[in-house]
C-alpha cells in the first residue's frame, strides 16, 4: 500500500508539468480547426483530444514508474488471486479502485472521436489489448510491479465502465449529415390545341353557303 501511495504522489508533479501543456494546445488546436469547421465543434473536439492524449501520458507514466526497492517483476497469471489478496485483511481495497480507474477515463473519451470504438464490445475488447500490452511492457522493464491476470480484467472493466458512462454523449460532436439534394421528377405536360373558333361574316354565309344550308330553296 505504501509503495502504491508513493508512486500516486510522485505522478503530482508530472501531472502539473503536463496539465499546462495541455490547457496551451487546446486553443491553438481548436483555431487551426475553426478553418474547416464550427468553432464550438472545434473547441470541443480539441479539448477531447487533448485530454486524451494528456490522461494517455499520465497512465504512461504510472505504469512505467517503479515501485518498491526490488527491480524484479513478479508474474501472476491466476485470475482472481490478486483481487482476493487485496480484499483480504492484510491487502488494500484501493488497488482495486485504482486498476478500475487506470483506463475509466480513456474508455469514455476515445468513443466520443473514433466511431469503430462505438460498442461496449469493441471498447472491451481494445482496453483488454492494451491491458496486456501495459502489463508486459511493466513485466519487461522490471519496475519492480506484479504483472497480472486480475490487473488486465480490471483495467478493462474501468475501461469499459467509463464508455458506458459517456454512451448518451457519443454522438455529440458528430457533424450533422448533409441534407439530400431532392431532385424533382420531371413532369410530361401535354398541351391542350387551343379551341378555334371561326366566325364567318354573315353576309358571305348568306350568299355562299344559304344554298347548301337549305337546298330547297333554289
Amino acid at each position: 500500500m505504501g509503495a502504491l501511495l508513493r508512486a500516486f504522489w510522485g505522478m503530482i508533479p508530472i501531472s502539473a508539468i503536463a496539465l499546462p501543456y495541455a490547457l496551451l494546445g487546446w486553443p491553438l488546436l481548436a483555431a487551426r480547426r475553426r478553418r474547416r469547421m464550427a468553432a464550438r465543434r472545434a473547441s470541443a473536439t480539441a479539448a477531447v483530444d487533448c485530454a486524451g492524449l494528456l490522461v494517455a501520458f499520465l497512465v504512461f507514466c504510472l505504469v512505467t514508474m517503479p515501485v518498491g526497492g526490488s527491480a524484479e517483476s513478479t508474474l501472476d497469471l491466476v485470475p482472481g488471486a490478486d483481487v482476493a489478496a487485496a480484499l483480504s485483511s492484510d491487502g488494500s481495497l484501493w488497488q482495486v479502485i485504482g486498476n478500475v480507474l487506470l483506463l475509466c477515463p480513456l474508455g469514455a473519451l476515445l468513443p466520443l472521436r473514433i466511431r469503430r470504438l462505438r460498442a461496449l464490445p469493441r471498447i472491451a475488447l481494445a482496453a483488454l489489448a492494451a491491458s496486456v500490452l501495459v502489463e508486459g511492457t511493466q513485466y519487461l522493464i522490471h519496475t519492480g510491479r506484479v504483472t497480472s491476470a486480475d490487473d488486465v480484467l480490471l483495467n478493462t472493466a474501468g475501461a469499459t465502465l467509463g464508455a458506458a458512462l459517456s454512451r448518451r454523449g457519443w454522438l455529440a460532436l458528430d457533424t450533422a449529415p448533409p441534407a439530400p439534394v431532392v431532385i424533382p421528377l420531371p413532369r410530361r405536360t401535354v398541351c391542350e390545341a387551343p379551341t378555334l373558333r371561326l366566325r364567318v361574316p354573315r353576309s358571305v354565309w348568306d350568299t355562299r353557303y344559304a344554298a347548301i344550308a337549305h337546298p330547297e330553296r333554289q
